[in-house]
């Protein structure tokens, strides 16, 4: 499988993730047992050490700012001294910040802005400085998490932060949580042009948003368009393609409301969806890519693209083996891997922020045995909170392939942090920690998670054969222990 070679200067584009120390994790542990203690300063402590010596550690920096939040509204909230007199506090640490973001010094930066907010979590302007350095960061979850949190635990009615987190959400290119709260802002000051034109343009933008990604899952366009009447309408034409004859009155239908609207990017995607049902997958790619001379590049459309020739690669694979021709069948398979390969590399390169798409290279990488690079893409993908669990899994399995088995372990135990009901995901990462610690003849160890997904689903995999293999060497371990006391 060919690489591209122009992931190779990819780390000047991404956040590289830094691997969190075992020592690192040890201190969230005590932090989270002192808050047990409610000793919440000594936790917030621990906390901030945990950030200083590993920035992207999302769960240490969350439980910092929730734990400050707290501990500041029992001490008076924004009611509290502190709060009022946060501006002049705060001013020459805020220029502290501001000096070493400008030198370049961001790390130092983020550390400062942190500290901070430990003065007042609840200031917007704190807040907002800090999002600023995270973003710079390459901390965007972070920067969100932080004025989401802030807005939160201010008054319902407070336009400056819904504002703040409208235009961060904006800068950041979430149309669709900037659009709703800028819808807000534009409520309260409706002759506002700059709210106005940045709410206009997250409403276009919105519904080629990265929702479109759950909706070609879950088929349900409605939450994704901003016009729910014209969802309503897209998903009633989509169940009534039946036959044929269907097909043709609703594309003849669709290309009128094209002609009539050619701006309008929702009739070329429901041009487009008609034509891949009907597996006329040449019309959707030319459709497609009449809807790039209308948006240009745009991430959904090349997504689109991917799906129509990867779907044609697939019914021409079907036909060749009904056919019988099995060396046509391997030569179409091979070059249809091949383009997944090369797709996905292109659209990470054109898209480098879309970690899903990291996600997605990476299970190429791994798929083809380039585990060095497929752990580089993972540590990106982590970041985004619906790749996080597999990613840490996947990492979790390439640490195991190189033989590196304590890294694998950790992997799958920061996956647990974010795993609190068992389900199918909890149960994999207990399998696997099982196997890797049978392979590290960690026999007690392996028997703990093994038991753990036992008790909850008897037909796992194969789990009633290792929990027969537990019990096993537990008689053994007994009549070997009988056996030596009878002998002595």
């Amino acid at each position: 499988m060919t690489k591209d070679t122009t992931q190779t200067n990819q780390e000047e584009q991404e956040r590289a993730v830094v691997e969190i120390p075992q020592s690192v994790l040890n201190l969230h542990n005590k932090a989270l047992a002192a808050l047990e203690r409610n000793k919440p300063d000594i936790a917030m402590d621990l906390l901030l050490r945990c950030v200083k010596q590993v920035p992207g550690f999302m769960a240490a920096r969350r439980n910092l700012r929730l734990t400050s939040i707290a501990v500041f509204k029992s001490r008076g909230g924004v009611k509290s001294p502190a709060h009022y007199l946060s501006p002049i506090t705060g001013f020459f640490p805020s220029l502290k910040v501001r000096g070493l973001l400008k030198s370049g010094k961001i790390e130092d930066a983020l550390y400062e802005a942190e500290k901070l907010l430990l003065v007042d979590p609840l200031s917007l302007g704190f807040a907002q400085l800090f999002s600023e350095v995270a973003v710079q960061a390459g901390l965007t979850e972070e920067a969100v998490m932080t004025m989401e949190l802030v807005r939160e635990h201010l008054p319902p009615n407070n336009m400056k932060a819904i504002e703040k987190l409208g235009r961060l959400h904006y800068q950041l290119k979430n149309y669709r949580a900037a659009r709703d709260c800028l819808a807000v802002v534009h409520r309260a000051r409706p002759t506002d042009g700059d709210i106005s034109r940045m709410l206009k343009d997250s409403e276009a933008l919105a519904t080629l948003d990265s929702g479109w990604s759950d909706a070609a899952e879950t088929g349900d366009f409605r939450k994704v368009l901003a016009n729910e009447e014209e969802a309503e309408r897209l998903e009633r034409e989509s169940k009534m393609v039946k036959t044929a004859e269907d097909a043709d009155e609703l594309i003849a239908d669709a290309r009128r409301k094209i002609e009539e609207e050619p701006n309008n990017v929702n009739y070329y995607l429901n041009l487009i969806n008609i034509f891949t049902q009907q597996k006329r997958f040449e019309d959707a790619i030319q459709t497609i890519d009449d809807a790039r001379k209308i948006v240009g590049a745009d991430a959904e459309l090349d997504r689109r693209y991917s799906n129509a020739k990867i779907a044609q690669f697939d019914v021409e694979i079907e036909a060749l083996g009904k056919a019988g021709d099995e060396n046509a069948v391997a030569e179409k398979t091979a070059e249809r891997d091949q383009f997944v390969f090369d797709d996905i590399a292109e659209r990470v390169t054109r898209y480098p922020n879309d970690q899903h798409l990291r996600y997605e290279l990476a299970m190429q990488y791994f798929k083809h045995g380039h585990i060095d690079e497929a752990i580089q893409q993972f540590q990106i993908s982590q970041r985004n909170p619906k790749d996080r669990v597999p990613s840490l899994y996947q990492l979790a399995l390439c640490f195991r392939q190189k033989g590196l088995l304590d890294m694998a372990v950790s992997q799958l135990e920061m996956a647990l942090e974010h795993l609190p009901a068992m389900n199918n995901e909890k149960m994999d990462v207990y399998y696997l920690l099982g196997e890797i610690f049978l392979e590290e003849n960690k026999y007690g160890e392996a028997a703990k998670y093994f038991k753990e997904i036992y008790r909850v689903d008897v037909t796992y995999r194969d789990i009633g054969k290792h929990i027969e293999n537990i019990y096993a060497r537990e008689r053994a371990a007994r009549e070997g222990a009988a056996g030596d006391g009878e002998t002595v």
